[in-house]
């Protein structure tokens, strides 16, 4: 596959949704990029805070693969996605260089775009690793770059006899080992497949089950129904990945009623999950959804834009700490991918939202340095249980564009505890900061303009300065450019 062969290439059998608005290129495929006056600093690589250089992620560490070539077991390249035969063809192929390699061992993807897909798996997944599945277990991938080596799934498969269309399910009950995805893309093709949701399926890209350590770097994943990596708690580290247009599907032939996100995460105490200088750009759902267990996630210099319900669901966890981050929740491009569903819109609600609680910790948020902006309600609540914000440079725009009065608020038995910032900014948005019952805390700076409600009901927080009429902070994030796929992996300090 060449240089223009990827994303870029495809527009003419693409639905004309993939590419809307202003475009820029990242990595050689073509991305929508919005401007704000909240852009951050510049295009140069970002340093540690304490400017010296930390290990990269496991999966960026690993050896140069040494895998069974898929070409070698009969795979050819198929980007025009000819027909089942051929896709079965290569899907074979993958299986068989998987079980050439062995348990724990690696299979690679040369140049080219290979449809996958099989007649009579049904609700299985087309590859079941370990467990007696058609993969050993611990099988790595890798290819030549994520715009030189492409999998992506059939179009020629009817809804009715396949409704499950996951490329990859690593299975429970099986250890792992490390497992290692880098350097390819990963395309669910969601646009031309048919409504697996009313035949009781739909997709994902990778289904972690069992124990392990998954790392995924350099790699595009894009187009998936429903969540693009369900990680559970095997998946460790994410690095100079771009997630794009996933879960759309799952919100377009539901009518709103179900959603999904670019990663489900059940990270528990003592296995963290690190995200680190990768893009997000659009799905219905949330960029991370924390779901189970009380462990800590790092989201570190990354840019993301177009989440239907937030940047995070934070349901679980005892940590999620949110460091040179940029976060636009309501863009052009996800609305027009997103169909109208009065009642059910999902184009862009919140930045954080609490409203279960499924550990037994309560967890705390760590801000520093991060934008969000571009809301259709609140940027943060919390309904039930409690969660600690903390952090500096935080600046808060545009939120309540369509609906709700307030900012920050929480609700019913929910509060926020112990609230620590430093500087938080609040600018142009359609409600009060503040709408607090129980919470408490201090904020030392408050930066407020062109709000359409006061201060608002503080409760037991205080703020030491109340600078109304105060320009916006400027926290220091990532340029999109700078993150994703094809760029340098920049140097990151977990403390």
């Amino acid at each position: 596959m060449t240089d223009d062969s990827g994303l870029a290439s495809q527009i003419g059998r693409r639905k004309l949704l993939a590419l809307l608005g202003s475009a820029a290129v990242t990595g050689g495929v073509v991305h929508e990029v919005f401007g704000s006056r909240f852009t951050g600093p510049s295009e140069e690589p970002l340093v540690s805070v304490e400017g010296t250089p930390e290990t990269k992620p496991d999966g960026e560490n690993a050896p140069e693969p040494n895998g069974e070539n898929i070409r070698d077991h009969g795979a050819k390249p198929n980007p025009t996605d000819p027909g089942i035969e051929a896709a079965e063809r290569n899907l074979n192929s993958l299986q068989a260089a998987a079980q050439a390699a062995g348990a724990h061992g690696s299979i690679y993807v040369p140049e080219g775009t290979y449809y996958i897909g099989r007649r009579g798996a049904q609700y299985e997944p087309f590859n079941r690793i370990g467990a007696d599945g058609d993969m050993p277990p611990g099988i790595s991938i890798y290819g030549a770059g994520p715009q030189a080596s492409e999998l992506a799934i059939t179009e020629r498969l009817q809804a009715g006899s396949h409704p499950v269309q996951t490329a990859f399910r690593y299975m429970d009950d099986v250890n792992h080992g490390t497992v290692v995805i880098r350097d390819i893309q990963l395309n669910g093709n969601y646009e031309n497949l048919p409504n697996l949701r009313d035949s009781g399926g739909g997709s994902r890209c990778i289904k972690v089950g069992g124990n392990g350590d998954l790392h995924i770097s350099n790699t595009h994943i894009r187009g998936w129904y429903q969540e693009a990596i369900l990680g559970r708690d095997v998946l460790r580290t994410v690095n100079r990945c771009t997630f794009e247009d996933n879960a759309i599907a799952d919100h377009n032939y539901s009518g709103g009623r179900h959603i999904g996100h670019h990663i489900t995460t059940h990270a528990s105490n003592g296995n963290p999950l690190k995200v680190t200088n990768s893009r997000f750009i659009d799905c219905s759902g949330s960029a991370i959804d924390v779901r189970f267990n009380a462990g800590e996630i790092s989201v570190r210099n990354c840019y993301v834009t177009g989440t239907g319900a937030n940047f995070c669901k934070l349901s679980a966890a005892s940590l999620l700490d949110v460091r040179r981050v940029y976060h636009r929740a309501n863009t052009p491009s996800l609305e027009a991918k997103l169909d109208d569903t009065p009642g059910h819109e999902f184009d862009g609600r919140q930045f954080i939202q609490r409203i279960s609680a499924r550990a037994d910790t309560p967890p705390t948020v760590r801000l520093n340095d991060v934008i969000t902006t571009n809301m259709t309600d609140y940027a943060l609540q919390c309904r039930i249980d409690e969660m600690t914000i903390e952090g500096d440079m935080i600046a808060i725009a545009k939120t309540n564009m369509r609906e709700d009065n307030e900012v920050i608020r929480d609700r019913g038995p929910g509060l926020f505890s112990d609230i620590d910032i430093g500087r938080l900014s609040v600018h142009e948005c359609n409600g009060m900061v503040f709408d607090l019952n129980s919470s408490s805390g201090t904020i030392r700076t408050l930066a407020r303009n062109n709000n359409q409600g006061g201060l608002g009901n503080t409760a037991d927080l205080t703020v030491e300065t109340d600078a109304k009429g105060q320009e916006p902070f400027k926290p220091s994030v990532p340029s999109p450019s700078a993150v994703g796929i094809n760029t340098a992996s920049h140097s990151v300090v977990w403390r």
